[in-house]
């Protein structure tokens, strides 16, 4: 994977998490009209967020969701023979048609997710380019797959095995940002609260991380009720002003609005 892909990937998941300014989704928008398999990136993994904020990730593997790629979309509503010549206008222009409706449902999505309480799941950052694969990254990416397909004892051993690892300060909060991705993400989050406590009070932690942690831990605990707690870490957010501020701001704004 080239680093411009794995940086358009990046921002797509900002994006989906509604971690980009006004600015930001604009310059990303005007790439994807040009690159249509990573637009249909986002739209499966729209459609996947969607499904995790549904409650239906139980159901992943009985069946498979019904997510239909903006390439086949655009094959079955191919145009007519009389239109034949025209097909490169028609092509471009349902492309920006079918893209507008999709950015239109993502930020309406967005937005009820940052006023709706805490996040729906934590997506798990572990993609590197095969170059870059590390030892940790392995074990990582087999705790993933494993707490997906439901079994969360085999995912844990990972995590377990992979904390034996001679690991630098970095490597240590990657693999506790995991292990604490997937708690929250399978509904632990008394383990999941502890789990980014840790990770604040890590030495040497940078801002990047503690930025993350610190957003981590406010939504965890609003999962747990805790308001006067989750207000200060996303207090904390804020002052850090790194690319969780603007929707911690925004959350803010909603968990202190009174109750109509």
């Amino acid at each position: 994977m080239t680093s411009h892909q794995s940086s358009i990937k990046e921002r797509i998941h900002d994006f989906i998490d509604g971690n980009l300014s006004p600015e930001e989704v604009d310059q990303l928008w005007s790439e994807l009209i040009a690159r249509p398999d990573d637009l249909d990136y986002l739209q499966t993994l729209a459609t996947l967020k969607k499904m995790g904020a549904e409650g239906k990730f139980d159901h992943l593997y009985e069946a498979e969701p019904n997510v239909v790629p903006i390439s086949a979309a655009k094959k079955e509503t191919a145009p007519t023979t009389f239109y034949e010549k025209f097909k490169p206008y028609i092509a471009a222009a349902m492309v920006i048609i079918i893209g507008f409706a999709i950015l239109f449902n993502l930020m309406s999505d967005v937005q009820q997710t940052q006023d709706a309480g805490p996040i729906a799941m934590i997506e798990y950052e572990i993609e590197r380019s095969a170059d870059n694969q590390t030892m940790l990254d392995n074990y990582l990416q087999e705790a993933v797959s494993l707490a997906t397909s439901g079994n969360l004892e085999a995912a844990y051993a990972q995590i377990d095995e992979a904390s034996s690892l001679e690991l630098t300060t970095e490597q240590s909060i990657d693999l506790r940002m995991v292990k604490g991705a997937i708690q929250y993400n399978t509904k632990n989050y008394s383990e999941a609260l502890e789990t980014f406590q840790t990770i604040n009070g890590t030495e040497g932690i940078g801002l990047m991380n503690l930025e993350k942690g610190t957003w981590y831990l406010a939504n965890t605990q609003l999962q747990l009720g805790m308001r006067d707690e989750a207000i200060e870490s996303m207090e904390t957010v804020i002052e850090l002003d790194g690319s969780f501020s603007r929707v911690a701001k925004n959350k803010l704004e909603s968990i202190r609005q009174p109750a109509s």
